[in-house]
């Protein structure tokens, strides 16, 4: 059995910035480039991590992005539910942005902080393994955490 392929997504509003890591190579990432955050853009997103899967035979996908509201949710609901890449496993996990921070902050001094940077730090922490739950989806529980919100601000105003 082949390693599996480590993606790391570093999500903003108008683009997301993807590194791809295997087990094999320490720092240097197999692919990384940047697509916009949008339908168009998610679909290169597949095809390029499709074309990757193919090319080098791997059956297992752990896929990584931080919680930044909105923007990872619905890409995070997107990877793990309306996409295929081809491979029997596939795992979407959303970090909180502090543990990213603070597994930069462990295994790497002088890391720099730039979304190239950001989405090989998620990669590798993927790869690094200690893992929190995969990302599911559930409406209800969705709704519940809007309404939640919605009633706090109310009392805060």
């Amino acid at each position: 059995m082949t390693s599996p392929l480590f993606v790391g997504i570093d999500v903003s509003s108008k683009s997301n910035v993807v590194c791809c890591l295997t087990r094999d190579e320490e720092k240097r990432p197999l692919s990384r480039f940047t697509i916009t955050n949008n339908r168009p853009g998610i679909k290169d997103l597949q095809d390029r991590i499709t074309k990757l899967v193919k090319k080098h035979g791997y059956e297992q996908l752990l896929l990584g992005l931080e919680h930044t509201g909105s923007y990872s949710t619905h890409t995070a609901m997107y990877l793990s539910r309306h996409l295929d890449f081809c491979v029997p496993e596939k795992n979407v996990y959303v970090f909180n942005p502090s543990l990213i921070k603070e597994f930069k902050k462990s295994n790497f001094l002088d890391a720099p902080k730039n979304n190239r940077a950001d989405a090989w730090y998620i990669a590798a922490k993927l790869r690094a393994g200690n893992l929190p739950h995969p990302f599911t989806w559930s409406e209800p529980q969705m709704a519940l955490q809007r309404l939640t919100r919605t009633r706090y601000h109310l009392m805060q105003d």
